[in-house]
């Protein structure tokens, strides 16, 4: 039996993001953006869905893990409550994603804010006002998606 580790619960949502590679000094932008959705998010992380993770010759994850200088962007944009609304993460994991024709990484993050702050709870306030409606799609979507590969495995 498998343990739950996270340390706080999670949301299934489907929301668009703007994820770009940042120098943590410099604040300059290495990379991105890069086409990407939250699939599910906590005040402690999130899972990613990203449809490329190379631009030239960065990868999202890996070139941002081995340059501890180096961190994800996170920008929100949630009228009327959050627009620009920007989040620090290091890449912890990266899987890729099938189903039916799509291929796409999912990558996990770790935000970098405090989970108990008020910019977290700012950002947590206004995912929760339509989360359900997101997260309904998101979930019909692919379990319709697995039912047809289900049902074309079997013909």
């Amino acid at each position: 039996m498998i343990s739950e580790l996270r340390i706080a619960k999670r949301l299934v949502d489907y929301l668009p993001i703007r994820l770009t590679a940042q120098h943590g000094v410099s604040g300059e932008t290495i990379a991105g953006p890069f086409s990407s959705r939250i699939i599910d998010i906590s005040t402690t992380g999130a899972c990613l869905l990203v449809t490329q993770v190379m631009i030239g010759s960065y990868h999202v994850f890996h070139s941002t893990r081995e340059d501890d200088s180096l961190f994800l962007q996170l920008t929100f944009n949630l009228p009327p409550d959050i627009m620009g609304f920007n989040l620090a993460a290091r890449p912890v994991w990266m899987d890729v994603f099938r189903q039916d024709e799509i291929r796409a990484f999912k990558m996990g993050v770790e935000f970098m804010t405090n989970p108990d702050g008020q910019q977290m709870k700012q950002l947590m306030s206004a995912l929760s006002r339509q989360q359900k409606k997101r997260a309904a799609w998101w979930s019909s979507n692919t379990h319709r998606m697995a039912k047809a590969v289900s049902v074309s495995q079997i013909l």
